[in-house]
This record gives C-alpha cells, sequence and structure tokens, in this order.
C-alpha cells in the first residue's frame, strides 16, 4: 500500500519548482487575494494545490485528498472524510503572508493519513532545497539526517519556545496565557507552523503552543517532532489527529514529564 512513498519528496519538490518558485517574489497585484475571515491566498497556493492532487492520486489511485484551499471553498469535506480511504492533507505554502511579502520563510507541507492515523509528514522549504519527513515508527529526518530532540540536556529554565495565539482562540485560554507566558522563555514565533516545527524537531526550540489546530499545519509537523523523540498532546491530554481541529489547543515538549510543568505553569499556577 505505501510502496511508493519513497516517491513523494521528489513529488514535492518538482512542484514546487513548477508552481511556487516562479511566483516567488514574482507576484502581480492580482495574484494576492483573501478567503473569508481575511487569510491571505495566492495564485501559487491554489496552483499548487491543485497539482498536487493531481500527481498524488495519479501516485496512488483511489487515494482522497484534503487541501487547505479546497477546504476553504468546501468546509464539510473535512467533518465527512472517509477514515478507511489513504487522505492527503496538503498545505500548499504555509507561511502565505510571508510568501506574499516575498520572505523565505515559508513550507510544503504534506501528510498521510489512514485509518485515521498520520502516517507519513513531510515539510520542505522550497527554496533552502530542505526537506524535513518522518514515518511512523520509524524516525524522523532532516535532508536524511536522523532527528533526536530526546537527547537534549537543557531544563526547562534554560529552554526557549514559542506560544502561537491566535484570533479565535478560546477566551479563557487567552487569560491564562496573557498571565502566564512570562514564567516561560519564549521568542517570537516565525509565523509559518512548518518553520517552527523545524525549529523544534532541529532542537533550536524546545517547546510550542498552538492555539490553531487545522491538520494541515500540525499533521506532519507533530508526526515528525513525536518521530525524532519529542512528545506532544493536546491540552485535554488527547492525542492529536485531524479531527482534534476544535480543540483548544496542542503543546509539544522534549517529553512528557516537561508537557506536564509547561501545561501546570500555563494553566495551573
Amino acid at each position: 500500500m505505501f510502496s511508493n512513498l519513497d516517491k513523494v519528496a521528489e513529488l514535492l519538490n518538482e512542484v514546487a519548482e513548477q508552481t511556487i518558485l516562479p511566483r516567488f517574489q514574482n507576484l502581480s497585484e492580482g495574484e494576492v487575494s483573501y478567503k473569508k475571515g481575511g487569510e491571505t491566498v495566492t495564485i501559487a497556493d491554489t496552483e499548487a494545490e491543485s497539482l498536487l492532487e493531481k500527481r498524488l492520486t495519479d501516485l496512488f489511485p483511489g487515494s482522497q485528498v484534503i487541501g487547505e484551499e479546497k477546504i476553504a471553498d468546501t468546509p464539510d469535506l473535512l467533518e465527512n472524510l472517509d477514515e478507511r480511504e489513504l487522505t492527503w492533507i496538503i498545505d500548499p505554502i504555509d507561511g502565505t503572508n510571508n510568501f506574499a511579502r516575498g520572505r523565505d520563510i515559508f513550507k510544503t507541507m504534506l501528510a498521510l493519513v489512514y485509518q485515521g492515523e498520520t502516517v507519513a509528514g513531510w515539510i520542505l522549504d522550497p527554496v533552502h532545497k530542505s526537506m524535513l519527513e518522518a514515518r511512523r515508527e520509524e524516525g524522523a529526518f532532516l535532508d536524511g539526517q536522523r532527528l533526536n530532540i530526546a537527547g537534549s540536556n537543557k531544563v526547562l529554565h534554560q529552554s526557549v519556545g514559542t506560544i502561537h495565539g491566535s484570533e479565535n482562540q478560546d477566551p479563557i485560554i487567552k487569560k491564562s496565557l496573557d498571565k502566564n507566558r512570562s514564567k516561560l522563555n519564549t521568542v517570537n514565533t516565525l509565523r509559518c507552523a512548518g518553520a517552527d516545527y523545524e525549529r523544534l524537531a532541529a532542537s533550536k526550540t524546545q517547546f510550542a503552543l498552538f492555539t490553531r489546530l487545522m491538520p494541515w499545519d500540525h499533521l506532519p509537523g507533530e508526526l515528525i517532532h513525536k518521530e525524532a523523540g519529542g512528545y506532544g498532546a493536546c491540552l485535554d491530554r488527547t492525542a492529536y489527529n485531524y479531527s482534534a481541529y476544535n480543540k483548544q489547543g496542542l503543546l509539544l515538549a522534549p517529553n512528557e514529564e516537561w508537557w506536564d510543568e509547561i501545561h501546570r505553569k500555563l494553566f495551573l499556577d
């Protein structure tokens, strides 16, 4: 069933070369628009997602594709996802605001879901040609080098991380974060979930809290983080999966002990 997964990284690079990089720092005014809710979308987003869908279903006949831009037009697709089928979850350009402004901090993100579980994930940096990837129970890799964040010898007060608030976050969660975030050492987010997951997986940051949990933003990174030895869970301590987009938050840390300590500092002290 998964015999063609080795071809996916090459496919992602090819699609980026054809549809994303020619538009980078080369967008005309009519090629940038806004979705319902005000999120930026460019012609590169829609073209990349469309080509990825075609190439992936050619490679895996019968699989289904859920893309961020398709969901914007047909929101109930996510609710009606058939868990029995191989399902690709695509974010053609994660960090679209950065991309539209000509900043090179953006990623192409892809996850493969089967029977409700994420079985593979990829995060491509189209500009710098770097690739994060993981398969369930096979480890996580950055450009072919195995990642191991569990080996960090830092303690929490020496660590740094990110807290990603969202406009629609739960007001009780927001109140706790406003009150308690100073108890942790935080750095600015990169305004690109894939780039922040890369920092986590490469141990450049040690923790992250996200309050907007759409699957295309998190499925690849959450799997990569876990396969690199990290620990993550929603704030209610349930595992994150594609259907957890209505949860209040996702917290990631090097291990469960740190997760508990960060959770306590932010929400229980």
